[in-house]
């Protein structure tokens, strides 16, 4: 097994995870290195609980004047914002390649 282990440790994974399933949780400690190998790997994954409010939000700015003057394209922006520290409108100056000047960007209604 460890030599089947060295080469191919996908496959010794697997039957390690077979040996596991088919023994009982009571049963006495395990014999190979392998199945203490599989063990330990099994018992290091931590599944992620999850969150009702994400308090990271990812927000689109656009560019408040090029929308008034009616020229051609939209410059927007995607950032993020904290929630807590920015309750309101997040309002930046951004470059706007479209009018070739730094112009104010609002965030946009979800």
């Amino acid at each position: 097994r460890r030599e089947l282990a060295w080469r191919f440790p996908d496959a010794a994974m697997l039957a390690a995870r077979t040996s596991i399933a088919s023994t009982s949780a009571l049963s006495a400690a395990p014999s190979s290195s392998a199945h203490r190998h599989a063990n330990s790997r099994r018992a290091l994954v931590v599944t992620a609980a999850s969150k009702k409010k994400d308090v990271r939000l990812q927000v689109t700015l656009e560019c408040t004047e090029q929308r008034e003057s009616g020229a051609m394209g939209m410059s927007r922006y995607i950032t993020q914002k904290n929630r807590r520290n920015t309750s309101g409108r997040m309002e930046l100056m951004k470059y706007n390649p479209f009018l070739r000047k730094h112009t104010l960007h609002r965030e946009l209604k979800k």
